[in-house]
């Protein structure tokens, strides 16, 4: 098994990088890209949830 580290070294330029990130996505600024994502993992969802009648078989 392979031990985790609760506490990975972070240098203050990747704390200020993962707090920008934080701040664009919860304006609601996404790239063409992460907006391709999601549209993608929307269509998924929505299929698996008509293959199923309606509901999500993980909470089954």
């Amino acid at each position: 098994m392979i031990p985790s580290n609760p506490n990975p070294p972070m240098t203050n330029a990747d704390v200020m990088r993962f707090h920008n990130r934080m701040a664009r996505r919860m304006r609601g600024e996404f790239t063409q890209h992460e907006l391709a994502l999601y549209e993608q993992a929307k269509r998924t969802y929505e299929h698996i949830l008509k293959n199923n009648g309606g509901k999500n078989p993980i909470f089954n």
